[in-house]
């Protein structure tokens, strides 16, 4: 839309006339100046178009003396029309922030006064100084007025794309093919070019169907956890704190699941608000941020000329919740963007206007907050202690970005996603959606907080192959590898990827044009379920054609009984002597014969996959095998030519506790050589820095890991490879 570029004036007027007519009203409220020498208020005195079930917070910015705090009459709250409000008034596990909650809902279109006179006091015996603000309750229920389709809240605004049927009558009998409910989507390995260890984490959706999947699938597409719902579901992914979580759009929550995919928290917003689809993140702390959409009617006639007059504006509303789940901070868009901030592609003369569309959240290292709004092309730094906007970070068709860009004239468009590094940088998903010719990418800019630059360091387009006009992701590795979640892709190309830094592809996953992933990652992943006892055997110095027996014993760790009803591998070399189905009763365990039978001399590896399926849900524990005919199967050769890049297999190995790995390079580079363990979590890194061209022996010592296979990977400017060790104790 050019109006608002050809008529700057005439938007500056209208700006106006919106605060005249929307927000002065609210301004008017009596407040004593004492409220300024508050850290944080909400909501914001003088505030309007607040949900009746909202708290009220106060935080002086020092610690409360809890005993102060045993009244609950030392705040007063009044609403113009509900009267006094009376409620429990208690202090967060921060020690400063103040809640009052509530007993009972404040009513449409009044205003509420809040007001302190004196009793509350900090640690050090300081008397908080007395304060009195209003906020305005919304006029009407917005939620009466519009409700967001699903559609609408996974970005599919593309109109060629069927609605989402409802009904889901029918759909409860799923066939099966090949062990899968028939609408399973199908997994295509694209590429696999030594992918980093660990498991891929996604939740495809398809559609007119409202059929949702939460997939974990290791690097050869082997499922090892899937779970087949009748509802959408996004965002599936390990927090720090080790629990699973994801988005159920039928229930508007996110769930969280123990290792064992038990249920065991749900998290929604606070004070009144709906739950949106795009972000939950756990802090170390146990507090939890969330946002929400927030649909409120506006006169957009006061706005921008030719507006409606019925108009539904949607905002964005940013929480964090404490451990007991109570709202501490609550930031909206309403309080600190103009409407007219939107980028120019978002009509202001609609009937329903989404001017923010906020999609990702993150915690920046001062501990202040990171938002991705794609609707105004702007990454915005918010101050959790304040709320206050600390910068503007725009792109393409921003209206209020404060940076220069560097090595970039492209910029970034409708983005997702944005996420701090342990480098200081940070990554987007690009979507690209107003770029000229329209494609997606990762990108990483080195930002300079204080001089305003934003420098592009890398980027990753495929090739300008890949367009994705909604959704998607970048995550980066320990390894320094970017796995990309392609959202809504392109068709025939990869829904997920895996990038090195020289931009090379070590993996891609493919999925049918018809399902979609919000996001996807990749993490080290173990179930608790049930688990094998050792995780791996090693076969020793077993001759060709003879066959060997270990014994591994498989432990239920629930309460409940366990169907093992498949048993999957590949290499025929490994197999085990079991009779299938059969229960791992509750609390107990059942033994398993794994059988080694080497057809010739050689070092053998694989995973038996051992599951329990039903027609809509699996769950598999992996057992990692490895055995060695009575042949020497790794030796090191003295005799190096340096003029390649090399890496040698360990020798020896098996090892017990110490290994020697040799690797030549035919020129200076920086090198990195680490070592992982089979979920892909870093155990020890053996080189990380520049070397001059050679040959080079490193010592790798196991004293302190467990049993097991292991992988160690070096990188040295574009060569990279991967070998496999193992150490027998």
């Amino acid at each position: 839309m050019n109006f608002i570029k050809n008529h700057i004036p005439t938007v500056l007027i209208f700006r106006t006339l919106f605060i005249l007519i929307v927000l002065l009203p609210s301004l008017t409220f009596s407040q004593t100046n004492n409220i300024s020498s508050y850290q944080y208020v909400s909501p914001v005195p003088g505030s309007s178009m607040i949900l009746p079930e909202t708290n009220i917070i106060i935080r002086y910015g020092e610690f409360i003396d809890q005993g102060s705090l045993l009244s609950d009459d030392v705040i007063t709250v009044v609403g113009s029309k509900s009267g006094t409000h009376r409620g429990s008034l208690f202090l967060s596990d921060d020690g400063k922030t103040i809640i009052f909650k509530p007993h009972k809902k404040f009513m449409w279109n009044e205003t509420v006064s809040v007001s302190y006179s004196g009793g509350i006091s900090t640690v050090s015996g300081d008397e908080l100084l007395p304060f009195e603000f209003q906020f305005k309750i919304s006029e009407q229920n917005p939620r009466a007025l519009y409700t967001r389709s699903a559609k609408e809240i996974l970005e599919l605004n593309d109109e060629s794309l069927p609605d989402f049927i409802n009904d889901n009558s029918g759909m409860q009998d799923v066939k099966t093919v090949n062990g899968f409910p028939e609408d399973f989507p199908t997994i295509t390995i694209m590429t696999s070019d030594n992918p980093t260890p660990g498991f891929l984490f996604f939740a495809p959706f398809s559609w007119p169907l409202p059929i949702g999947y939460l997939i974990i699938a290791d690097n050869s597409g082997n499922v090892v956890y899937y779970e087949r719902s009748n509802s959408i579901k996004a965002d599936f992914k390990v927090q720090p704190n080790g629990l699973l979580t994801y988005y159920d759009l039928a229930t508007r929550s996110f769930y969280a699941m123990d290792s064992s995919y038990n249920v065991i928290d749900t998290f929604q917003t606070g004070n009144g608000y709906e739950t949106d689809i795009h972000e939950l993140q756990i802090l170390p702390n146990e507090h939890s941020l969330l946002m929400a959409y927030d649909p409120q009617p506006v006169r957009m006639d006061t706005v921008v000329e030719g507006g409606d007059s019925n108009a539904i504006v949607i905002g964005l509303i940013i929480q964090e919740l404490d451990a007991d789940k109570n709202v501490v901070f609550q930031w909206r868009s309403w309080d600190h963007f103009l409407i007219t901030d939107a980028t120019e592609d978002i009509i202001l003369t609609d009937s329903l206007i989404d001017y923010v569309h906020g999609n990702a959240i993150e915690q920046d290292f001062d501990g202040n907050l990171l938002i991705s709004s794609r609707h105004l092309d702007e990454v915005t730094k918010i101050d959790r202690q304040t709320g206050d906007i600390i910068w503007r970070f725009g792109g393409l068709k921003s209206r209020n970005n404060q940076f220069t860009f560097i090595n970039d004239n492209i910029t970034f468009s409708h983005q997702h996603d944005i996420r701090r590094l342990a480098n200081g940088n940070v990554t987007l998903f690009d979507n690209g959606n107003l770029h000229q010719s329209q494609f997606s990418r990762a990108i990483e800019y080195q930002l300079d907080e204080q001089n305003k630059t934003a420098t592009l360091v890398w980027d990753f387009n495929n090739n300008l192959n890949s367009y994705s006009f909604a959704m998607g992701n970048v995550q980066r590795l320990p390894n320094e590898n970017s796995i990309i979640g392609w959202g809504f892709k392109s068709p025939g190309t990869a829904a997920i990827s895996e990038v090195r830094m020289d931009k090379s592809i070590a993996f891609e996953l493919g999925l049918p044009d018809t399902s979609e992933s919000y996001r996807a990652f990749r993490f080290p992943w173990r179930t608790n379920l049930f688990v094998t006892n050792p995780d791996s055997v090693f076969f020793e110095a077993v001759p060709p054609g003879s066959t060997e027996t270990l014994t591994v014993n498989l432990v239920n760790n629930s309460t409940d009984s366990v169907v093992i009803n498949d048993l999957y591998n590949k290499d025929t070399s490994f197999t085990a002597n079991v009779t299938l189905p059969f229960v791992l009763p509750p609390s107990g365990s059942v033994p398993l014969d794994i059988m080694f039978s080497p057809p010739e001399d050689g070092f053998y590896i694989d995973t038996i996959h051992i599951r329990s399926d039903t027609d809509t849900s699996r769950i598999a524990q992996i057992l990692v095998v490895t055995g060695r005919t009575d042949t020497t199967i790794s030796s090191v050769d003295d005799d190096i030519n340096v003029n390649s890049f090399k890496l040698e297999q360990n020798y020896p190995n098996p090892f017990n506790p110490v290994t020697k790995i040799v690797y030549q390079i035919p020129q200076k580079e920086f090198v990195t050589l680490k070592v992982y363990d089979l979920l892909g979590r870093e155990v020890a890194t053996l080189v990380n820095e520049e070397k001059p061209a050679g040959s080079y022996t490193v010592l790798f010592n196991g004293e302190n890991l467990a049993s097991g296979v292991y992988i160690y990977k070096i990188r040295a400017g574009s060569f990279s490879a991967v070998k496999k060790l193992l150490l027998l104790k």
